[in-house]
């Protein structure tokens, strides 16, 4: 399947179906991504302030759709910790969204 590719391109306050493209060195300020059950690629994107609409069905036995749900919540989890040692750095804060960053690599910038 061929991927439409976005590459260092911004998105602020939109809807963004992530599912058939490919992100790289994207920024997605206080957007709705839309994720379902397609190919999608995303790398060394940043997310502030971003929901996620995950519609995805998951087959009993199937362990590739238990790999791809894990994928997401891990994004969401390193999104979540980056910014909650963000908080603590700037000293404090109220805690927002957890966002995350395709790749599922270290070193996830998030706004």
């Amino acid at each position: 399947m061929l991927l439409t590719k976005h590459e260092n391109q911004t998105f602020a306050n939109q809807t963004v179906y992530i599912s058939g493209h490919a992100f790289i060195r994207c920024t997605f300020v206080a957007c709705t991504l839309v994720l379902r059950e397609t190919v999608y690629h995303l790398e060394d994107c940043t997310f502030d302030r971003c929901n996620w609409h995950v519609d995805c069905v998951l087959l009993w036995g199937s362990p590739e759709s238990v790999r791809e749900l894990k994928g997401v919540v891990n994004l969401l989890e390193q999104g979540l910790q980056q910014m909650q040692e963000q908080q603590a750095r700037e000293g404090g804060g109220s805690s927002g969204g957890a966002e995350g960053q395709g790749n599922g690599g270290p070193g996830t910038p998030f706004a």
